[in-house]
């Protein structure tokens, strides 16, 4: 700025100073696509809009919770390949209570090998249960321990996982039919 009535004077131009560019997430985002999904994304943008991959975390945000990175489109798709699913398993547990039960019917020590099964199965199933909601908050996972319906409620309509719904489903027709068919 240059004030009327005073002399000019020159100064001389200090060199400029090198501004820092940070190394990371400006790095990734210059190749125009999300590490996780490969969907656009903006200049400067942390968190894909697409999959909910955070740039500077490295993690996957989805749903409020933070999911495993590295997963590409098949899982946000939703297809999973069959054996990742708990229907084959549940349907191998089936069968192997389903013979031990025939076999039992005339057979004292068969009986006891099925309800043995039976009640491993059953047991196993409510800790994932419990895992689960304790996972979530402390307050769900003690509401699941000592309330039972709701843990009914807590996988049926809390939970998000596919597998937990199958698997406590199957528990709890185990638990119906020991508790109603007692003709063995």
């Amino acid at each position: 700025m240059v004030v009327p009535g005073q002399p000019v004077m020159q100064l001389s131009a200090a060199p400029p100073v090198p501004v820092p560019v940070p190394a990371g997430p400006a790095a990734s985002t210059a190749s125009g696509g999300c590490p996780a999904c490969g969907a656009p994304l903006a200049r400067g943008t942390v968190i894909c809009s697409k999959c909910g991959y955070n740039i500077a975390t490295k993690q996957r945000v989805g749903g409020g919770r933070v999911a495993a990175a590295g997963r590409g489109k098949v899982a946000a798709a939703g297809e999973a390949k069959w054996y990742a699913t708990a229907y084959p398993y549940i349907g191998v547990v089936l069968v192997i209570l389903a013979v031990l039960y025939f076999l039992g019917r005339e057979n004292p020590p068969m009986m006891l090998a099925f309800l043995l099964a039976a009640a491993l199965y059953y047991v196993v199933v409510h800790i994932m249960v419990l895992v689960a909601a304790f996972r979530q908050s402390v307050g769900t996972g003690f509401l699941t321990l000592c309330v039972p319906f709701y843990a009914l409620y807590f996988v049926l309509k809390v939970s998000e996982s596919q597998t937990l719904k199958a698997l406590y489903s199957f528990a709890i027709l185990i638990g119906l039919f020991l508790k109603f068919f007692k003709s063995f």
